[in-house]
């Protein structure tokens, strides 16, 4: 046990008894088409029907959308889910009449986890072998029913007196109306019928989600209709919420990103001129102290922005279902038509409506008139800022007008230049320098940087500890390559088309081929772009993914007027000026007008010392330690010079993206094999057999369970388990057969009707009868269980060698030109020590690096590919389009196994300077891991029950006086014994899996080279936990000292895995996360991070319930989850 600190991340660990435990598809079938009312114009029970979206659909898009604009001007998008209704009908679910529900529970799992991405590290254990969610894949039932709502008011509109007003109000929405007063009411409802719902606010919207099963969606609309009609904002939930807000500001106060966000804020205009400057987080201080000191009543407050602008016109709605369009249509309606048309009290921000209750209409928020967010005393000045974690980045941010031209997106195509990491890119020639690890470029997602007013385009370079002293010189090459596109655009030819040819040919085929998402995914993406006051109503669907036209004087434009050095203003984020936990005095807030003073007197160059600097600014709310600094004129003058139209110079290394070689061009599906039993379309159909005996017909259940191409038949097998083979007469297609299809077979003798159909990639559907057989019971599956999937469906080893194991599996599913190879290379002693592990921890950051160029022109055409190595050594992904997939394999699987091949020197692959760079970026990593308390309290169990993890601190330190030969020698030796496992699945054909066996064992066979007996492979132990009435408790000081937040983790071991203790375990988790999350989380305000969950650990369940507070000791969240 280790004495606490203030703060402390806990884990109680205890074991439970478990004995109760250009592309040419021309393939495409016929999709549904949208009704023929579904015409602009058109009006339907009260509403007008507004243009066709079906016609903007992907390609595999098989839902039908509506939309529609309510009396009292509620838009409205209404989304038929046509798979999900054909399971409906096939599995008898839905009865219409109402259900009841029980208060008094919640599954509200709202996520605040500010920690950044860009240079953690993460050990192993949770992200590479824990499931939280081990079987939680909606796929396995019946899509959910989802519905997302917009209200067009956010962070933006706050009230100066009052800042954070929007997300207090989206908290304070979930906790009762006056049609269902109960606190928990609608969270309990959607957790009894399997649903999730949550909310977020950005600056110009808030959006509130939710999903729940099909039969109770319409009494879950109900309920949540409701929160715009007449919501309680009682002042009791009101100030316990209050808690929660806090609690959710405290997570993330010690977030980078969110510090330099607020940062930003801060030294930007001030709120009274523009709302960019407002805090939009809100917490005690700005929702109770200082309304309080000035005599404002925040309920009042609260009360008052929800009458201003939660109304009808002011919202957007989306909702997706198992009904037709006119159910759902007729629904939607009576459960929004007491939303309020107009706000109920006027506002400094009202938007202005013209064509209003039109699809002609457009929307103008008073908001555009606030204009840039940074005055010009914020401008041509560099931010040098203390971070909390080890890390240096630099930021350039130019403001622009806002960035409307949804056709051409000028500011994405420079992006696209800007933040390119091929030969000749910006990244490429500082990383040459050893100043430069990565860089992304262009707007964000956010409110902050895409606004009415303005649009920020930032450029981020993460940087090495030299490339801090040498930021002028890496700005200058930024404005060097600036000057070289705006040539490109000034000369006779413009910019090559073929960038843009490009671009637009990806951007077409990541739409047309991309992922199904979840309804909640579906609903929400919906909602959003309705935001989007510049977009079509007819083009929701695709306007914001694809380039429609090449507009290069807008480009240049901007180029010209935005992207200068005076219209720009430089973050530096770097520990050399120190780090948070570095300063013991306590946060003062700090005025615009001393931050002024103070700036006047400094001027930025490239030394810097902490000590000669005097004492930073503050940022008053995260508390952000920072000095502003004036950058002289003569290097503004330099840098406007070098932005001069001109080419790059020959010795800067700078030039376009090079043409991509792995743009796919063939997209056709491979055909399955002569001899798959399961080529039909009628395969694992339920079918009705009708019989002609003399002249009585009787008709029998069977199931189609195989077809032989060869004779056009299909073989039967009836409910006596009898089999037999029919000669089919008419083939069809896919999408002929649904339910109620009838056919022929046997030149006409057997007449067939279609009772079920497979879900694509479903194994056979058993059912007795449908509506027509009146002599058996309709609607009854058999056998309860669903059969196991069919022997096409699994993996199938196609090679096995004392070295190589390859498996295919050809997809029948998702019907798209998409696979993955996936490889698992076993090495001798990979985790043998901490020396070891670190060594294979920089490996694979080497072998990223020299990958870059090559693998980020794969990923700008959706061919992604990652590495990472576990106890048993390293797992390569590649995944994506299949047309050049193997192509990309074969690249990393040259440079991953070059390093094997001298034990002493580094490949050539391998550029000067990059060994020394990224193992400076490991050790950082290293230091920064475990600085968040609940990632660090998880960390710890895991260390708990899993012998073979090294920490981060002891592989850091074996790291101490390493040099290429040492690291050489290791990475060597683990490469010249090796055994692989491989699956490769998706649209290949068995011929591409043995393509990919060969490839796999070239890859792997050297004269030096031996192969690693499976008996040889590393084992996975976890430690079995004894049976005990007492808490084995461990106790730790959060590694950093500023961490406002305790964790708490109490984690109980339940069993090896097996199919029963994992449904007993996830049924548990099911009862139980809505009261503990009610208790602890609303009702006693322990913190805004309450939950439980499953865990599986290398083939162990477990289960664990887990609270992060700022406001409770370490003791009091352990003994009330005890208690719980």
């Amino acid at each position: 046990m280790v004495t606490p600190n203030t703060n402390t991340a806990a884990v109680p660990v205890q074991h439970a008894d478990n004995t109760n435990s250009s592309m040419d598809v021309d393939s495409a079938a016929p999709r549904a088409a949208a009704p023929d009312s579904d015409d602009e114009g058109d009006c339907n029970n009260d509403v007008l029907i507004g243009p066709d979206l079906n016609q903007h659909r992907s390609l595999k898009d098989e839902k039908v959308y509506r939309q529609f604009i309510m009396k009292n001007g509620l838009h409205v998008v209404i989304v038929s889910d046509t798979l999900a209704m054909g399971q409906r009908h096939e599995h008898g679910h839905f009865d219409e009449a109402d259900s009841g529900y029980e208060s008094e529970s919640s599954s509200v799992e709202e996520s605040a986890d500010g920690e950044e991405g860009a240079d953690e590290y993460h050990e192993e254990g949770e992200d590479e072998h824990e499931d939280e969610h081990a079987d939680g894949d909606e796929d396995d039932g019946i899509r959910k029913a989802a519905a997302a709502m917009v209200v067009h008011a956010g962070s933006f509109h706050d009230p100066l007196c009052c800042q954070g007003t929007a997300h207090y109000l989206e908290h304070m929405l979930f906790m009762g109306t006056k049609k269902y007063p109960s606190e928990n009411a609608y969270d309990a409802f959607l957790q009894k019928n399997g649903g999730s719902d949550n909310a977020f606010t950005e600056l110009e919207y808030t959006l509130f989600h939710f999903d729940v099963c099909q039969e109770q969606l319409f009494e879950a609309l109900d309920m949540f209709g409701q929160f715009f009609v007449s919501p309680l904002l009682l002042p009791d939930a009101m100030d316990r919420e209050l808690n929660a807000i806090e609690s959710e500001f405290q997570l993330s106060k010690n977030a980078d990103e969110c510090r330099v966000q607020e940062l930003m804020c801060h030294t930007g205009k001030d709120p009274k001129e523009h709302p960019f400057g407002k805090f939009s987080w809100g917490n005690t201080q700005s929702l109770k102290d200082i309304p309080e000191a000035n005599g404002v009543d925040v309920i009042q407050m609260i009360r008052k922005f929800y009458n201003q602008y939660y109304y009808a016109s002011n919202m957007n709605l989306v909702v997706i279902g198992a009904y037709s369009l006119d159910e759902l249509q007729e629904k939607v309606v009576k459960c929004f038509s007491d939303v309020p048309p107009e706000a109920r009290e006027s506002s400094p921000l009202h938007i202005t409506l013209k064509n209003k209750g039109t699809f002609q209409e457009t929307r103008r928020s008073p908001i555009e008139d606030f204009g840039m967010p940074f005055p010009s005393s914020s401008l041509g000045r560099l931010y040098r800022i203390v971070p909390v974690k080890d890390r240096h980045s630099l930021t350039i941010t130019w403001q622009l007008p806002p960035q409307t031209d949804w056709k051409a997106k000028p500011a994405d195509y420079i992006s696209h230049l800007l933040g390119h990491e091929s030969g000749g890119s910006i990244l490429s020639a500082l990383k040459a320098k050893s100043w430069v690890n990565a860089c992304s470029a262009g707007l964000g997602s956010g409110g902050h940087e895409n606004a009415s007013s303005h649009a920020l385009f930032s450029f981020t370079l993460v940087l090495s500890e030299e490339g801090v002293s040498n930021w002028i010189e890496i700005v200058s090459s930024v404005y060097i390559y600036i000057g070289m596109v705006r040539y490109h655009c000034q000369s006779p030819d413009g910019l090559p088309p073929y960038i843009y040819d490009e671009l637009k040919s990806v951007q077409e085929m990541a739409y047309r081929y991309h992922d199904e998402p979840s309804p909640d995914e579906l609903v929400e993406d919906i909602a959003e772009a309705t935001t989007c006051a510049y977009l079509p109503p007819e083009r929701l669907l695709d306007g914001n993914s694809l380039l429609q036209q090449f507009n290069g004087e807008a480009i240049k434009d901007l180029l010209d007027k935005y992207f200068t050095p005076t219209n720009s203003r430089i973050d530096l984020l770097s520990s050399s000026f120190g780090q948070e936990s570095d300063f013991h005095d306590t946060m003062e807030n700090v005025s615009l007008s001393s931050m002024a003073a103070t700036s006047a007197t400094c001027c930025a160059g490239n030394n810097f010392s902490r000590e000669t600097a005097g004492e930073p600014l503050r940022e008053p709310n995260f508390g952000t330690r920072y000095w502003c600094h004036a950058i002289s004129d003569a290097v503004l003058s330099s840098w406007e010079n070098l932005r001069e139209a001109r080419p790059a110079p020959h010795k800067s290394l700078l030039g376009l993206p090079p043409l991509n070689p792995y743009i796919p061009t063939k997209f056709d599906l491979k055909p399955l094999p002569e001899d798959d039993p399961h080529s039909h379309p009628l395969v694992h159909c339920s079918l009705k057999i009708c019989i002609q005996a003399g002249r009585k017909q009787n008709w029998y259940p069977a199931t189609v369970v195989r077809h032989c191409r060869r004779s056009s038949s299909v073989l039967l097998s009836f409910e006596d388990e009898d089999e037999k083979w029919h000669r089919i007469d008419d083939d069809h297609s896919l999408d002929a057969i649904k339910p109620g299809f009838k056919g022929t077979f046997d030149s006409k003798d057997v007449k067939y009707k279609v009772i079920g159909v497979p879900r694509e990639g479903e194994g056979a559907v058993m059912m007795y009868g449908d509506e027509s057989d009146y002599h058996v019971e309709d609607g009854i599956h058999f056998p309860a269980i669903p059969p196991p999937s069919p022997e096409a469906q699994l993996p199938r080893l196609v090679s096995s060698t004392k070295g190589v194991k390859v498996y295919h599996l050809q997809d029948r599913k998702f019907k798209r030109p998409i696979a993955e190879l996936r490889m698992q290379i076993a090495c001798a002693g990979a985790n043998q020590s901490p020396f070891v592990r670190a060594c294979s921890d920089l490996f694979v950051k080497l072998v990223a690096d020299a990958l870059v160029e090559t693998c980020y022109q794969a990923t700008t055409c959706e061919l992604g590919s990652s590495i990472f190595c576990s106890d048993v050594g390293y797992t390569i992904r590649v995944h994506g389009f299949d047309h050049k997939l193997l192509s990309l394999a074969q690249h990393i699987l040259a440079v991953f196994f070059s390093f094997r091949e001298d034990s002493e020197t580094l490949p050539d692959i391998i550029k000067e300077g990059r060994f020394d760079a990224c193992l400076e970026i490991l050790l950082r990593n290293y230091h920064n891991s475990g600085m968040q308390a609940s990632r660090f309290c998880t960390d710890i169990r895991l260390r708990c029950i899993r012998p073979t993890i090294w920490s981060c601190s002891s592989k850091a330190k074996s790291l101490d006086g390493i040099t290429v030969a040492s690291f050489s020698r290791v990475v060597s030796s683990l490469l010249r014994q090796v055994n692989v496992d491989a699956l490769y699945h998706g649209n290949i054909s068995l011929s591409d899996a043995k393509e990919a066996e060969t490839l796999i064992h070239r890859s792997i066979t050297s004269p030096d080279s031996t192969i690693l007996p499976r008996k040889k492979m590393s084992s996975q132990q976890v430690i079995k936990l004894p049976l005990t009435q007492e808490n084995q408790i461990v106790i730790a000081p959060t590694k950093d000292a500023n961490e406002p937040n305790t964790a708490v983790e109490v984690y109980f071991q339940v069993d090896t895995d097996c199919i029963k203790k994992r449904v007993l375990v996830d049924l548990l988790e099911h009862i139980l996360y809505e009261p503990l999350f009610d208790a602890l989380r609303t009702k006693e305000q322990f913190g805004y991070q309450v939950s439980c969950g499953i865990r599986w650990t290398f083939g162990v369940i477990g289960m664990s319930f887990r609270v992060v507070t700022a406001c409770k000791s370490a003791r009091e969240a352990t003994d009330r989850l005890q208690n719980f």
